[in-house]
């Protein structure tokens, strides 16, 4: 199009441009590009192959035409705060290397205002005094305000310098090399500082897995920090504002609060064992006699299916001739289990086929073994029918 009005999305191409393009893992820049009659917000920058920069954006305000002569302006303190971060990235990589051992190779990055995301050939995950050397060795760098210089050159001139390559990527006759100090030295056309000092502060935020023999590492730089220390330091004060504790007394308040919960469970622990036992006394009481051998049913709320099985046992230890079937209903779901002695195996009982017929009454079914089997239920509505069917389905197995 020849022009472009407000409210227009339109990608501007210019002569030149002080505009940086994505590239290299590194977030582009943003910023506006003015004229006399018209504003054009630059939301993204692409490069093309042929080397053009395609300046995306709107027309905030007024009109663009082709050929219109217009000012480039990049937002500088975002442009700062990606510095910042890509010479960060630098010595981070530099860092990993002295730590973990020269395997270490880039595999990805991306680097964003005070923010960045670094990949890197690892065969496992690092120990958290590996973590804390990196850390510090890039804050070190930071602190010791390297000076960072960057120089075009040929690229058999930089591999006799032992600058690092990205592994994979294709480089022209000259390429630009960064160095920061004497400690980091890497071909790149990225934005950086100056001076490693403008980095202020350096602090891992995560190491993690990506792919088999890759890692991640993300990071934060000067604002990047203040901000992550702003909120460590908020969760804290709500940490402690829920323990009614202070910053110097949270741990010692977390453990005790530890410490009662884990006295909590296991008194609830007897008083669910206490509960147990009183239901297997009073389902012996009530089991039904089906000539020689009792039949016994217990329904719990709440109950796992290994709460179901050990209480299964020791109505099996309580009576040499019985067979029982356990309920749970927790979570809105039947979980059955049923149990039957030798004595009642004898006499026809069988716990798989029990299991079974009550399942498949309430909607699901299961079985096993005739001594022990399992099964799950979907209906609960369908469970006092169900049970009360038992006592027949049961007889009909005597022999």
């Amino acid at each position: 199009r020849g022009s472009i009005t407000a409210g227009d999305s339109a990608v501007m191409l210019l002569d030149r441009t002080p505009f940086y393009a994505e590239s290299g893992g590194q977030v582009c820049d943003l910023g506006v590009i003015t004229s006399d009659k018209g504003v054009f917000e630059i939301t993204d920058v692409k490069k093309t192959a042929d080397g053009k920069f395609l300046h995306c954006g709107r027309v905030v305000s007024g009109d663009f035409a082709q050929g219109n002569t217009v000012s480039a302006k990049i937002d500088t303190d975002r442009r700062a705060a990606v510095a910042r971060a890509h010479s960060a990235t630098h010595l981070l990589q530099k860092a990993l290397r002295e730590t973990l051992g020269s395997h270490v190779e880039q595999a990805g990055s991306l680097v964003e205002p005070d923010k960045l995301r670094f990949d890197f050939t690892h065969f496992s995950a690092m120990t958290s005094e590996e973590l804390a050397a990196v850390e510090a060795t890039v804050n070190e760098k930071i602190l010791a305000s390297l000076p960072v210089t960057v120089t075009e050159m040929s690229l058999e001139d930089a591999k006799k310098t032992g600058a690092m390559a990205l592994f994979g990527e294709k480089y022209g006759d000259t390429v630009r090399v960064v160095r920061m100090g004497d400690f980091s030295t890497e071909l790149c056309g990225g934005t950086h500082l100056k001076n490693t000092s403008g980095a202020g502060l350096f602090k891992l935020v995560s190491e993690s897995s990506v792919a088999a023999g890759v890692r991640r590492i993300e990071a934060v730089t000067a604002d990047g920090v203040l901000e992550l220390l702003e909120s460590d330091r908020n969760l804290i004060n709500q940490t402690c504002e829920a323990l009614r504790s202070t910053p110097t007394e949270l741990v010692k308040s977390a453990l005790k609060l530890s410490n009662e919960l884990r006295e909590l469970r296991r008194e609830n622990e007897k008083l669910k064992a206490a509960a147990a036992a009183s239901k297997v006394t009073d389902a012996l009481a009530n089991a039904t006699d089906l000539g020689g051998v009792k039949l016994a049913v217990i329904t719990y709320e709440d109950a796992a299916a290994d709460l179901l099985r050990k209480v299964g046992d020791d109505l099996k230890s309580r009576d040499e001739a019985l067979a029982a079937l356990l309920v749970s209903t927790a979570g809105g779901k039947l979980t059955f289990v049923s149990v039957c002695t030798k004595a009642a195996n004898a006499a026809g009982l069988h716990a798989g086929n029990l299991v079974r017929e009550v399942a498949k009454a309430t909607g699901g079914n299961g079985g096993g073994r005739p001594d022990s089997a399992s099964a799950g239920g979907k209906d609960v509505s369908l469970l006092p029918a169900a049970l009360s069917e038992l006592p027949k389905i049961a007889s009909s197995m005597l022999k």
